[in-house]
């Protein structure tokens, strides 16, 4: 079961995967934590790019992630499914299709690359406001990375919100209040993919 994590920075992405993986360790289910920008040379390239460290044109940072991509899932993603793994995923296609139009990237031109990558059996998207969204962030302490403003995060809680709301038609998102607790939107998860992970044999 591949599953993701999608929600503008500061939603608790990063907390929700670290609960559901411990959960279901628990459990004694085999997992496989992941996230994207990876841990190869490609994705070290893009975190110091998020960091100001080297300036990008738009559809070049975007072509970056998608190479990324190719080598996360190829070598990463891939094989851990075919192990028999849960993996999770924080960030993937959803993130490249908001923050690129964030950047006036054609929508179109990033949702065409998107398609050839596997897809998610299942989709958790963190819903916060981009004025929530960059609070949290600034709390952080940590210096502004390059989509951190609240023109752009505006942006791409709008396009990740369609994306999570085009997807619920067929069953492959939820679309989760990132202003709840953080236990109750745990439990929340827990109680969607229970039935899921019973349907495809696994205990």
């Amino acid at each position: 079961m591949f599953i993701v994590f999608e929600g503008p920075d500061g939603s608790g992405t990063s907390t929700q995967a670290k609960i559901l993986a411990k959960n279901l360790e628990k459990k004694g289910l085999k997992v496989f934590t992941t996230a994207e920008p990876s841990k190869n040379i490609l994705g070290k390239v893009l975190r110091e790019a998020l960091q100001k460290k080297y300036e990008l044109s738009p559809k070049a940072f975007q072509l970056l992630f998608f190479a990324d991509r190719e080598q996360h899932v190829q070598n990463e993603v891939l094989p851990a499914l075919a192990r028999g793994e849960i993996v999770i995923c924080e960030r993937y296609n959803w993130s490249s299709i908001a923050f690129g139009v964030s950047e006036k990237v054609e929508r179109k031109f990033l949702e065409n690359l998107s398609s050839s990558f596997v897809e998610p059996d299942h989709t958790f998207f963190m819903n916060i406001s981009a004025e929530k969204s960059l609070e949290r962030v600034v709390l952080r302490g940590e210096k502004l990375e390059h989509f951190e403003t609240s023109e752009k995060l505006k942006i791409v809680q709008e396009v990740m919100l369609n994306l999570a709301e085009q997807s619920a038609f067929t069953k492959r998102s939820t679309i989760l209040n990132a202003t709840d607790s953080i236990e109750t939107i745990a439990q929340n998860i827990e109680m969607i993919l229970t039935p899921m992970l019973f349907l495809q044999n696994i205990k």
